[in-house]
């Protein structure tokens, strides 16, 4: 197998997981399963944002990396609106349209991951000063990390 299907195959059950689980804990989309707006919404840990606003900046920066990762140069700055949107309340609709997204945004990553040449992976990212290989592994370890971070706001959710 290719290090590029090895690496799609990865993020694919960092997102998914195998029945629920990948290698670090919970997968991402069955973390989010069974959220509810109401709560997508709540920050019941003091200063920690939500889980809506952490599907909104997963979402985005999978978007950006995959502009990136297409050979387009994709600035995007950090800590803005786009970044790290405000928390609101948002209805159900809203939030299902913010899963979609996600959803959206993962798989085609994945699907570009899939598909490339192993070669393209040494290659420079556009206006970066480092490889596709770095930027799809910082790309992994950003989703591990805000879905740990998920699965600690639905412990806080539950104990409140």
């Amino acid at each position: 197998m290719s290090e590029c299907k090895r690496m799609a195959e990865l993020y694919r059950s960092v997102y998914e997981g195998d029945k629920g689980e990948a290698w670090h804990g919970p997968a991402l989309l069955p973390l989010l399963k069974d959220v509810t707006a109401e709560q997508a919404s709540l920050t019941p840990v003091a200063s920690a944002h939500s889980i809506i606003q952490l599907v909104w900046h997963l979402a985005y920066w999978e978007e950006i990396v995959l502009r990136r990762f297409s050979g387009e140069l994709a600035n995007a700055a950090l800590n803005d609106e786009n970044d790290w949107p405000q928390n609101r309340r948002v209805s159900a609709d809203e939030w299902q349209s913010a899963l979609l997204r996600l959803d959206r945004s993962h798989k085609a990553l994945q699907s570009a991951i899939a598909g490339c040449a192993d070669v393209r992976l040494e290659e420079k990212v556009i206006g970066r000063d480092y490889s596709l290989y770095i930027l799809l592994h910082g790309t992994l370890d950003h989703c591990v990390y805000h879905s740990a971070q998920i699965a600690l706001l639905k412990k806080a959710l539950s104990s409140s």
